[in-house]
């Protein structure tokens, strides 16, 4: 009997798992890797072995499977997870879950619903308080909700009942903890809504469980002072992407912003008479007046000359190609963090948010006052300074403890 042919084999899982909501550059990713494994045997036919594959990764990558930590390089990463998909691939026939409602199969929905799904949204503004991004992920989610109904025959939203509540429960109950903690909360809460409006008789949000997330809050990541400066001296500035890169990265260390703060800068917020950053934070819309140093000042004027695209943009940072827009997320920061080669302290979180952790630390170990760096980081109270920052400093705890009453 013939030995399966490999290669169409991880075709016929990148075919799989795109139906289960991995994207297509992520599988694009590892199919390359197993190209390279195919490439490592000589072979195109032959059956998966796990201890065949680690000497792969040893050998041609020079990554020890057994040295893997959670702290480990995200290219090291991508690769053991390339390894756990074939291992969690069940003879080739059952791809690993990675969205409970994945919007390729999910995304057709009764259209008389629409109403009733902006009516929605707009509570959740108005009412609710939501911020934009927290309405783009319900109305995300939602949508995939309700097209699951749909799907299911459910062709009025007052024709809900408990039993179909319990159903998509069931479907869902052994998926990711995160997204079904998500799917759970946003169903729960448009059916309070729906309840509210009277379109339901019955309040079916009661039939929703509630998910809390285990353990206990992780604390924030920090980097040192010396493995900041050691970051940024780690960025090239020879490619205009890479002095756009460092600007963004620079102001991230240097003022602690959050990088939604930072592509939200608009050209008239740069105050180069009375040298300050005029910000509006999308998370809580509250501006944010900070100082504009020399460093900081320099940095955007480089980016200005060698690297922005020429255009009539409003928005700082913009996209390198034409019509150039503006930036809406960043995703370079871990090459600049992995070619520094820096570890991260306790925790297994690595980001350019920890640059504002780690502004936030610095100031902490200089006895900033607490109301200071509140005012720094853009915080609406000086509370969630103290219960964010205050955790990772002991003897500053124990400073603003209270002695015990007689």
């Amino acid at each position: 009997m013939s030995l399966p042919d490999f290669k169409t084999q991880i075709k016929n899982i990148r075919k799989e798992a795109l139906k289960t909501g991995f994207s297509i550059s992520t599988m694009d990713g590892y199919l390359k890797i197993w190209n390279n494994f195919i490439s490592w045997k000589g072979i195109n036919s032959f059956v998966y072995n796990e201890k065949e594959y680690i000497e792969f990764l040893l050998d041609y990558y020079k990554f020890d499977v057994n040295s893997y930590t959670n702290k480990s390089k995200s290219y090291y990463q991508q690769l053991m997870r390339s390894k756990r998909i074939l291992d969690d691939f069940d003879t080739y026939k059952n791809c690993i879950a990675k969205r409970v409602l994945p919007s390729f199969l999910y995304s057709d929905y009764n259209e008389n619903w629409d109403e009733v799904i902006d009516n929605y949204l707009t509570y959740c503004k108005d009412i609710c308080q939501n911020k934009e991004k927290t309405i783009k992920v319900k109305k995300d989610y939602l949508l995939r909700i309700l097209s699951y109904f749909y799907q299911n025959n459910i062709n009025n939203l007052n024709e809900l009942k408990s039993e179909h509540i319990t159903n998509f429960i069931n479907e869902v109950i052994n998926k990711g903890n995160v997204s079904k903690r998500r799917n759970f909360y946003i169903l729960r809460d448009f059916l309070n809504y729906l309840f509210i409006e009277s379109i339901l008789k019955e309040d079916l949000s009661i039939y929703v469980p509630k998910i809390r997330s285990k353990g206990r809050r992780k604390l924030p990541t920090y980097l040192s002072v010396d493995d900041v400066e050691k970051l940024l001296e780690s960025i090239p500035k020879e490619r205009k992407v890479d002095i756009r890169n460092y600007t963004i990265i620079l102001i991230a260390a240097r003022l602690g912003l959050r990088i939604s703060d930072i592509l939200n800068i608009k050209l008239k917020d740069i105050d180069w008479i009375n040298y300050k950053l005029n910000v509006i934070q999308p998370k809580t819309n509250n501006l944010n007046i900070l100082p504009l140093s020399k460093e900081v000042g320099w940095a955007i004027i480089d980016y200005i000359k060698h690297s922005r695209p020429k255009c009539n943009n409003e928005y700082l940072f913009v996209k390198a190609k034409y019509p150039f827009e503006k930036m809406e997320q960043f995703s370079c920061f871990h090459k600049y963090f992995d070619k520094a080669d820096i570890e991260v302290n306790e925790g297994n979180e690595k980001g350019i948010h920890n640059l504002r952790h780690s502004l936030a630390k610095n100031l902490l170990d200089h006895d900033i006052p607490i109301a200071t760096i509140s005012s720094v980081l853009g915080h609406s109270n000086s509370d969630i300074t103290s219960n964010t920052y205050l955790k990772i400093d002991i003897e500053k705890l124990k400073s603003c403890s209270l002695e015990d009453d007689e």
